[in-house]
Parts: C-alpha cells; sequence; structure tokens
C-alpha cells in the first residue's frame, strides 16, 4: 500500500494563497471553488464551480488554488 493516499502526509488548506508541490488529490472539507488546478492531464476552466464537501480531486496535481472553501491537500509519492 505504499501509493496509499495520505501515506506520504497531508495538510489543511484554508487560505486562497496559492499551493504548489506534488499531490495526488485534494478533497474539499466544505464547498469550495477552485481558481485553477493544474497537473498531469488536468485542464478546463475551474471557476465558478463549485466542488461539494467530500468529493475528491485526485491525479498527478502540482499545483491549485482555491477561490473559496477549504480542503485537504495529500502530498504525492515522491518520484
Amino acid at each position: 500500500m505504499e501509493y496509499s493516499m495520505g501515506r506520504q502526509g497531508f495538510f489543511p488548506v484554508t487560505t486562497t494563497a496559492a499551493q504548489s508541490g506534488n499531490f495526488s488529490a485534494v478533497i474539499p472539507t466544505e464547498p469550495t471553488v477552485f481558481t485553477s488546478i493544474t497537473g498531469t492531464g488536468i485542464s478546463g476552466t475551474w471557476t465558478g464551480i463549485t466542488i461539494p464537501a467530500g468529493f475528491p480531486i485526485v491525479g498527478d496535481i502540482t499545483a491549485f488554488q482555491l477561490a473559496s472553501g477549504k480542503a485537504v491537500a495529500f502530498l504525492a509519492r515522491a518520484s
């Protein structure tokens, strides 16, 4: 289970400051709007879309920013 989500750590995101790093998932803890999400195979416009609490955004995420809401960011395994 070396690749299990959370095995490398996680942290709360409670501000609108840009976050960068290697993430395997971001899970909102309340209804959340993203300003942006970038990573492998991630595309589209995220502003104006409210992601409900508990809905996981998973993938090879390299950066994200919240416009509103709060989330937990899960660190990906180092390559």
